[in-house]
């Protein structure tokens, strides 16, 4: 056994706040393989308060001393697969949230934490860093945007599985167990892996799952990686868990790879009848869904008068967009194109935020467009710090002007963008889909009441393929006054123009059917 386990008393350890056993077992090559290992070495931490007492002797058998201290007792188990980055620091997981409550629960009920090194589920460092650049920066090994991917999908473009694979296997864990004499004692497991539970119960180990974890630190940052867990049914969380998820979906707290793994969530509720979630927990993600979907409810006062109240919905899509909602409604459902200039200012004085935008119409419908072609017109809103009340009027260039001259506020920022509107087409709803610099996918914008702007969604994922959306629920920070802290304008100006009219072209009665 000695050229498989070695043993190591610490004394005074930190985290422990005691003395701990530290045991490497030493994995061969057969295995790593098995096992979905990523390195030899199986490193545990074994604590119990009468180790402290060991210190004293002087010639030791650990295996029989470990027999005698936990002979007849629960043991907790904690098993943590390897998550190097969570361990200095990364946000986007909660492994290390995982690792240091385990050890807290430990040092106070004794047992046993077992590092296994298994990092990324078995696929390694390198390949770890791949996947999460892609989950949370959007960006493939070449550097190149290509939209936000949830853990599944970053493994789909990295590796090619359809289906997401998982090479970690904890047998090794009873195999490790059993030469230290403690195969025939009942654990008690730190976790709530199903998976791990029932992997271990069929290696032969007396295990049961410890019900009172329900301390997590849910965030918007690692947010994703308990919803990940939930729709591939590897874990079972507590409600009090759940219900935090919830209200953090609910106040719009998340990010792009938390939004397309809750779609998919919410796919499997609506179209996968043997998947097993609570039916109450799949009835709180469905009204969750519903609650977020259409955007955040605004209320517009139109020339002082005039009082509308919308939604905004805010996603990214791809240019086939464009074929899409022309298949669902015809030609000419795009009534013009412009080109927009937005500039930013701030007040000095109060909570208050203007927005110009300044339109220059390209091309049109004719005379279905209530603008002409070439036409400018400028349009002003006023936001309250909520933006969720928009004091909107039409002004002029020499308004526009004023304000690089006006005392009470300052210039923050100007953006370009080459914009396809649809305004008054569609029954219900008006859409502006935009091309922006250093943006390769286009945003788009769908205004309207909610269930308007929900029959659409909802209508178009019917009619294609989703993948023209890189979301189809709908994300604050690609609405105007959010999507970016910075100046955008397009470094070949006429090339971008010429590209989005040769677009609009097409779908006019006059372009290829």
């Amino acid at each position: 056994m000695n050229d498989k386990i070695s043993f190591y008393l610490q004394q005074k350890n930190k985290l422990f706040n005691g003395s701990v056993l530290s045991v490497c077992y030493k994995a061969d090559k057969n295995e790593i393989k098995e096992y979905g290992l990523t390195n030899e070495n199986v490193l545990l931490l074994i604590k119990d308060n009468k180790i402290n007492d060991w210190i004293a002797e002087k010639d030791i058998d650990y295996v029989s001393k470990l027999k005698e201290i936990f002979k007849d007792k629960e043991i907790f188990l904690r098993i943590q697969s390897e998550c190097l980055l969570g361990m200095y620091g990364d946000s986007h997981c909660d492994c290390e949230i995982q690792r240091i409550n385990s050890i807290k629960l430990i040092e106070q009920k004794n047992g046993i934490f077992i590092h296994l090194p298994q990092e990324a589920q078995g696929w390694g460092l390198h390949y770890k860093l791949k996947e999460l650049e892609l989950q949370v920066s959007g960006r493939n090994t070449d550097g190149k945007f290509i939209g936000v991917k949830n853990r599944d999908d970053a493994q789909r473009i990295l590796i090619g599985n359809n289906n997401f694979n998982d090479f970690r296997s904890y047998g090794i864990v009873y195999k490790i167990i059993e030469m230290l004499g403690l195969s025939d004692e009942k654990f008690i497991l730190i976790s709530e892996s199903e998976r791990k539970l029932k992997v271990l119960k069929e290696s032969g180990l007396k295990v049961i799952k410890y019900i009172e974890n329900k301390d997590k630190d849910v965030n918007p940052d690692n947010l994703s990686e308990y919803l990940i867990k939930i729709l591939n049914e590897t874990h079972e969380f507590e409600e009090g868990t759940i219900d935090k998820i919830i209200q953090l979906i609910s106040d719009r707290k998340y990010n792009s790879r938390t939004l397309s793994t809750l779609v998919s969530i919410v796919d499997k509720i609506n179209n996968d009848k043997n998947y097993i979630l609570d039916s109450r927990i799949k009835k709180k993600f469905l009204d969750v869904y519903d609650k977020i979907i259409c955007g955040i409810e605004k209320r517009y006062i139109v020339d002082e008068s005039v009082i509308k109240i919308q939604n905004n919905f805010s996603c990214r899509v791809n240019s086939s967009i464009f074929k899409a909602i022309q298949n669902m409604y015809g030609k000419n459902i795009f009534d013009r194109i412009s080109l927009e200039k937005m500039y930013y200012f701030e007040s000095k004085t109060s909570n208050k935020s203007v927005r110009i935008r300044s339109s220059k119409v390209l091309n049109t419908i004719g005379k279905g467009c209530i603008f002409l072609k070439g036409q400018v017109h400028v349009e002003q809103k006023t936001f309250n710090e909520e933006k969720t009340q928009i004091f909107q009027d039409e002004i002029s260039l020499s308004k526009l002007r004023s304000f690089f001259e006006n005392n009470e506020y300052d210039y923050v920022k100007r953006v370009e963008m080459i914009t396809t509107i649809s305004e008054r087409q569609i029954p219900g709803i008006n859409i502006y889909i935009k091309k922006l610099p250093n943006i390769e996918s286009r945003i788009m914008n769908v205004f309207g009441k909610k269930e308007n702007i929900k029959k659409f969604i909802n209508d178009l994922n019917k009619s294609l393929d989703r993948n023209v959306f890189n979301e189809v629920v709908s994300n604050s920070n690609y609405e105007d006054e959010n999507f970016t802290n910075y100046n955008l304008r397009f470094a070949d100006l006429e090339v971008a123009i010429q590209e989005e009219l040769a677009i609009y072209e097409l779908m006019l009665d006059k372009g290829e059917k």
